[in-house]
């Protein structure tokens, strides 16, 4: 090479750096957290999940290492970075390494998993790389509620392995992982929910997160989903929830519990938190949250109990674009500043993250 090639090559070198640096420190603001899709595949088949319900025309995707790196200097300024979307993280061989690599950004990682492939091996592998989070899902305190809804992941096993998380952490002298509960809440199963506190306090687990069904993959799911139909059903939920919280704070251990906006009322933010959190999927796509981006091309999901078109919202690569760069587009741009505004996109408007 000839040495006013070595200085040309310098030099682009220096400029991709000096704009890397422009990107990542001045047009990416800082986020409160990244939900990072690992990969789309999973080994359970819970009923409620879109993967099972479009199980053929799913994609099931493993986000590349190459990929994930390209995402650790916008984590540099990101509080949580979790490492799950709509498929098992621990199916992913790498996932290890991106617990690492996600973790010397300085984040706080977190992630959910069913369970099942969690290992002592592969529960020390994501100890050492430091794993801060380590949350189960369930939907049920017993096999009867929870097994039909979550075949292939049987409570029992659910609960041997938050016992081994237990008593690896007691034998390391370590107090991390902190063990949560994803809790999925069916309206079949509203009556199983005061078992919850109990289970908490018997397996080492600290949080519970309880959700209800938001995505609807099919109307024949819709009668399982929890959404108050008038002010009087709201309060008694409200009441029962309040119960809870009650019972668990009085073992230690604490649950987040949805709240409902009166029927009929939107608001002008989104419980997903879009202005300053983001979802990238295992491909790499951008989308403000998880529910824009289903790993199918073409589908039907439920809103209210009418089917309605599915179709991903995304707004740029990472493997094209680097981050900050699609933050800022015109089109992501014009996205939050719709909801901001009260008026949303088609994709968000009767959204049950907007009335949370």
């Amino acid at each position: 090479m000839k040495e006013s090639d070595m200085d040309t090559a310098g030099q682009d070198s220096l400029v991709r750096k000096v704009r890397q640096w422009w990107e990542h420190k001045v047009l990416l603001d800082p986020k409160d957290w990244m939900q990072i899709e690992v990969t789309s595949k999973c080994n359970a088949d819970c009923a409620y999940c879109p993967r099972t319900v479009y199980r053929d025309q799913w994609h099931d995707r493993f986000m590349s290492l190459e990929t994930f790196r390209r995402l650790v200097p916008a984590l540099r300024k990101t509080k949580l970075a979790y490492l799950q979307g709509w498929g098992e993280p621990f199916l992913h061989p790498e996932f290890p390494t991106m617990v690492r690599l996600a973790k010397e950004a300085g984040c706080t990682v977190g992630v959910t998993t069913n369970g099942m492939l969690l290992t002592e091996k592969r529960l020390i592998q994501v100890m050492d790389a430091g794993l801060d989070i380590l949350a189960f899902s369930l939907t049920g305190t017993t096999p009867e509620h929870n097994d039909p809804a979550r075949a292939g992941a049987p409570l029992v096993k659910v609960l041997e392995r938050m016992d081994m998380v237990r008593r690896i952490k007691q034998g390391r002298g370590t107090s991390r992982p902190a063990v949560h509960i994803a809790y999925m809440l069916l309206r079949s199963g509203l009556d199983d929910l005061e078992g919850l506190p109990r289970l908490m306090a018997d397996h080492g687990v600290e949080q519970a997160v309880i959700s209800v069904l938001d995505f609807e993959p099919g109307v024949e799911l819709s009668e399982e989903v929890l959404a108050p139909k008038d002010d009087r059903e709201r309060q008694a939920l409200e009441e029962r929830f309040t119960r809870l919280r009650e019972a668990a704070a009085h073992l230690g251990v604490i649950i987040h519990t949805p709240s409902f906006a009166p029927k009929g009322e939107d608001e002008p933010v989104c419980a997903e938190n879009v202005q300053r959190a983001l979802f990238v999927s295992a491909d790499g796509e951008v989308s403000p949250c998880v529910y824009a981006n289903v790993p199918v091309d073409h589908a039907e999901y439920a809103r209210q109990g009418q089917p309605a078109p599915y179709s991903r919202v995304t707004f740029g690569n990472v493997n094209d674009e680097h981050l900050p760069v699609i933050w800022r587009n015109k089109q992501y741009d014009q996205f939050r500043e719709g909801l901001e505004k009260n008026k949303p996109a088609t994709i968000c408007r009767n959204c049950p993250k907007r009335k949370r």
